[in-house]
């Protein structure tokens, strides 16, 4: 009888330790899903704020490149203001577009300093620049940002804030045009006419003193006019060309390069950009990365133009990448010269802060 009790008494012991072991178990993976679940929710949430922080950064950027794109263009504050206003919506911040009111667009001066940087003074007695504030806060017109998560532990909302300022200045600039054989078919000489001009009266609009110079390539490069601000001077050379030959845009670039930095009117202190144009493939001479990286150290921006189907546009959008330029494609005629338009007015566009 003893014996039997004694065996009864330790299974209730055992069983009673197995229902204590499972019990903490349970309690354990309970905290364990807790902190999961909080590392989740903070994860969410600071991913969203990243992302906002992005967007909004983009957004204030583009107002600002807007704002002072329109300002060269039109002469005006107000329709300046207008357009900083209009892409700055078209730019989603948090899920909606970014809305300003017009005083968080500022209008003042930049002036370079001796280190390179630029200062920017909304007192200043001209007009090149402007500010953009953009925020998604309480008193802003969109409001903060809500978060996910967060109000599980007492913070409701997000309220980032971006600061943007771009300004126009006066820039050296090499064109680099093609002119192989490829050039002849289907009207292409004729278009890359039209492209240039269009590019140069956008930049005879301008109230910047832009030094402009024209190197052509085919089967080998040359410079066809040293820099100068007389823009009909580049109609006038480029008007001797004839299409032929193969196509060497690594020696054009290398060719347009030396010129903004070498001729007799290149500028110490202008910014330099080279605008290079090609409806074909690199069959000739040195290939133009190696000349985008030279240029990219001696801060020479390069902008490359691909045309038509033949030409090799990966290539040339690594050249622009290379040298902190935008690469555009044309697929016919009306598209190369919205090209060259659109090369020609961001080239007056800096951002500065």
């Amino acid at each position: 009888m003893n014996t039997r009790f004694q065996i009864d008494a330790v299974r209730a012991r055992t069983s009673h330790s197995r229902n204590d072991r499972r019990g903490a178990m349970l309690v354990l993976i309970g905290v364990v899903f807790v902190i999961l679940f909080i590392a989740a929710a903070f994860a969410i949430d600071v991913a969203r704020i990243h992302v906002t922080r992005s967007e909004l950064r983009t957004a204030t950027d583009a107002a600002a490149k807007a704002a002072v794109e329109a300002l060269g263009r039109e002469q005006s504050v107000e329709a300046a203001t207008d357009a900083a206003l209009a892409i700055a919506q078209r730019n989603i911040v948090a899920g909606n577009g970014l809305d300003l009111v017009p005083s968080d667009i500022v209008f003042g001066g930049a002036v370079a300093q001796d280190d390179g940087s630029f200062s920017f003074d909304p007192d200043a007695p001209f007009i090149n620049s402007a500010r953009v504030i953009g925020a998604r806060t309480a008193d802003s017109p969109d409001g903060s940002v809500g978060l996910f998560f967060a109000p599980l532990f007492g913070v409701d909302n997000f309220e980032p804030t971006q600061v943007a300022t771009a300004t126009r200045t006066d820039r050296d600039i090499a064109l680099v045009l093609d002119v192989s054989g490829s050039m002849n078919i289907s009207g292409r000489f004729d278009a890359l006419k039209n492209g240039l001009d269009v590019f140069l009266r956008e930049l005879d609009a301008t109230s910047q003193n832009e030094m402009v110079s024209l190197s052509v390539y085919s089967t080998k490069a040359r410079k066809s006019q040293d820099l100068t601000n007389d823009l009909q001077q580049i109609r006038d050379a480029f008007a001797e060309e004839t299409p032929n030959g193969f196509t060497a845009i690594g020696d054009g670039l290398r060719t347009g390069l030396r010129s903004i930095l070498r001729d007799p009117e290149a500028r110490p202190f202008a910014l330099k950009s080279i605008i290079v144009m090609t409806d074909g493939r690199q069959n000739r001479g040195v290939g133009p990365e190696v000349i985008a990286r030279q240029a990219a150290r001696q801060n020479v921006t390069v902008h490359t133009i691909t045309f038509s189907d033949g030409a090799n546009q990966d290539l040339m959008e690594q050249v622009a990448t290379i040298a902190n330029g935008i690469h555009l494609h044309a697929e016919n005629d009306s598209q190369l010269v919205d090209a060259f338009r659109e090369i020609a007015r961001q080239l007056q566009v800096l951002l500065i802060e």
